[in-house]
C-alpha cells in the first residue's frame, strides 16, 4: 500500500459578512500525494479536521469532516468551519490561553478509514477568529478605538489591533501598546513579484524585460510521464522530467513537445499550457526581448544561426536580465535526454512546417540561437510571457 502525504499550500483566514449569524471560517488548501511524489489526482477523498488546544497532542476542541475532489494536480481546497460536525465551530474560544493546533486525517479512498497526516500550529488564524468575536468583519486584525483597545485584558505579546483613533497599527508587548508605522503598498499583482499558478499552487519568479513580463523560471506544470510513454492529447497536461526523474522537474522545469506546450492548437501567441493571463511567447516577442537587451533588429531577424553579442549571457544563470536560464537540456524521441547544464532550448508559439521556432542558450556561447530545425516531437522548456 502506498503511503500518503499532504503538502500544505495555504491557510488563509476569512471573516464572513453575509449576515450577523454567519460563522467565521478559514480556507485550507493542500496537495495530496503518495510518498513517491505522484499526486492523488481527480479523486474524491475524505478529510477529518480537528482543532487541538495547547499542543499537537492537546485536547480536541472541535472536529469536522469534509468530502472533496482533487484536481489533476492533486490540489484541493476546503473551508474549515463549514464541514459536517456535531459541534459548533463558533463556540471555539480562540481568546483562551494556549496555542491552537490544526490536525488533519486523510481518507484517500473515501471509505471511512482515516490516516493521521499530522498537526500544524495555528499562528494568525486565532486572531482572525477573535476579530470576528469582537464584531470586526474586515479581516484578521481587530479594528477598534483607543478606548476599546485599553479595555482589553489577558493579552499576549504580539497581539495587534488597528487603532481607528490614530489610524495606525498597534502591537501589544510587555504590558504596553506600541504604534507601528505602516507603508501602504498596492495589493495588485505586479511584474517582478512572485506569481502563484492557481492550478497547482506552484510559485514562479517573474521579471520585466523590455515591454513584457516573463517568467523567470521554466514552467513546471502537469503529470510526469516516461519519455517512452510520450505525451498525448488526452485532456491532461503531461511533462517529461530529465532522466525520467521527477525531482529534475522541480529544479529545471518540465520538458514539453511543441504540441503539448501549445495545448494542441497552432495559433501564434496562444495560452497553451501557461496559466490564465499568460501565453507561449511568439517568435516576434522573443525578437523584441532580444532587441531590448541590446541586439540589433537586423541581427535579431537572422535565422538558423547564433545571433547578437552578449545577450545569451544576459539571459543565463545570474545574468543581468533576470531571466536566469538553467541550461535544462532536451528530450529526443528514440535517443533520450541530452545536454543538461550545457544547452537550453525554449519553444516559441510559431510553427514551421513539421518543426517549430525555438531559442537556444548555451553556457559556452554568449549569443542567442534562433532555429526552426527541430521537429515538434522534441521535448523542450517553456517560458510564459504576458
Amino acid at each position: 500500500m502506498k503511503q500518503l502525504t499532504l503538502i500544505l499550500i495555504g491557510l488563509v483566514a476569512v471573516i464572513t459578512s453575509l449576515s450577523a449569524q454567519s460563522p467565521a471560517y478559514f480556507n485550507y488548501q493542500a496537495v495530496a500525494r503518495h510518498t513517491d511524489g505522484s499526486v492523488i489526482s481527480n479523486r474524491t477523498i475524505g478529510l477529518e479536521i480537528s482543532i487541538r488546544d495547547g499542543s499537537d497532542k492537546g485536547t480536541i476542541l472541535y472536529t469536522e469532516r469534509h468530502e472533496v475532489t482533487t484536481n489533476e494536480f492533486g490540489l484541493f481546497t476546503l473551508a474549515i468551519g463549514s464541514g459536517w460536525s456535531e459541534q459548533e465551530f463558533s463556540q471555539i474560544n480562540w481568546k483562551s490561553d494556549g496555542e491552537k493546533w490544526l490536525q488533519v486525517r486523510l481518507d484517500a479512498d473515501n471509505t471511512g478509514f482515516y490516516v493521521l497526516m499530522g498537526a500544524t500550529q495555528l499562528l494568525s488564524v486565532p486572531f482572525a477568529m477573535y476579530a470576528n468575536e469582537a464584531g470586526n468583519s474586515s479581516g484578521a486584525i481587530p479594528v477598534m478605538t483607543v478606548g476599546e483597545r485599553d479595555a482589553l485584558t489577558n493579552l499576549s505579546d504580539g497581539f495587534m489591533i488597528f487603532n481607528t483613533t490614530t489610524n495606525a497599527l498597534n502591537v501589544f508587548r510587555s504590558g504596553d501598546w506600541y504604534e507601528v508605522a505602516l507603508t501602504m503598498e498596492s495589493t495588485e499583482w505586479q511584474c517582478g513579484k512572485t506569481f502563484v499558478d492557481e492550478r497547482d499552487g506552484r510559485r514562479y519568479k517573474t521579471v520585466k524585460i523590455g515591454a513584457k513580463c516573463w517568467m523567470a523560471e521554466n514552467l513546471n506544470i502537469g503529470q510526469a510521464v516516461n519519455l517512452t510513454t510520450g505525451q498525448s492529447n488526452n485532456g491532461t497536461i503531461e511533462k517529461f522530467c530529465y532522466g525520467n526523474n521527477t525531482q529534475m522537474c522541480d529544479t529545471y522545469g518540465g520538458l514539453y513537445t511543441w504540441t503539448e506546450a501549445m495545448n494542441y492548437t497552432t495559433i501564434k501567441g496562444a495560452q497553451g499550457i501557461c496559466p490564465d493571463g499568460w501565453h507561449i511567447p511568439t517568435d516576434q516577442e522573443w525578437i523584441e526581448m532580444e532587441v531590448s537587451l541590446g541586439m540589433s533588429e537586423s541581427e535579431a531577424n537572422r535565422s538558423n544561426v547564433w545571433r547578437g553579442t552578449d545577450e545569451g549571457t544576459k539571459l543565463g544563470p545570474g545574468g543581468s536580465s533576470g531571466y536566469n536560464a538553467l541550461y535544462c537540456g532536451r528530450s529526443v524521441p528514440g535517443i533520450g535526454f541530452t545536454h543538461l547544464t550545457i544547452w537550453e532550448y525554449i519553444w516559441t508559439s510559431n510553427e514551421s512546417g513539421n518543426n517549430a521556432w525555438r531559442r537556444c542558450l548555451s553556457d559556452t556561447d554568449p549569443k542567442v540561437g534562433r532555429y526552426d530545425s527541430f521537429p515538434k516531437t522534441y521535448g523542450m522548456s517553456v517560458r510564459c510571457v504576458k
